[in-house]
């Protein structure tokens, strides 16, 4: 039996397309993020002066849009979307209940 199996590319130009996107725009908040954690979010681009608070916003934003156009394309359980996110979100806060309760402690 072989490992080998084969792909092809997604055949639908706009999926296609908005997959590319999100990619894109994935990669780019990924970018920012690294920049914040390195430099720090008061810090500024040194090319461009735009504060890495600035761009952060901008990215999550670009990102926010790009995972909205996804779920309109993609035949999606938006109700399941929702309830994951719900649960990943709750489960932040109380990550950041923990950390704040371990940096007084």
């Amino acid at each position: 039996m072989s490992d080998i199996t084969l792909w092809l590319p997604e055949s639908r130009t706009v999926i296609h397309q908005a997959l590319g996107k999100g990619a894109e725009e994935a990669a780019e908040l990924t970018k920012i993020l690294a920049r914040c954690l390195i430099q720090g979010l008061d810090a500024s681009d040194q090319k461009t002066g735009v504060p890495n608070l600035s761009a952060l916003a901008d990215e999550l934003a670009d990102m926010e849009a790009t995972i909205e156009w996804l779920f309109e394309l993609l035949p999606l359980d938006v109700d399941t979307h929702n309830s994951r996110a719900g649960r990943k979100l709750d489960g932040f806060r109380r990550w950041k209940a923990m950390l704040e309760a371990h940096a007084h402690g």
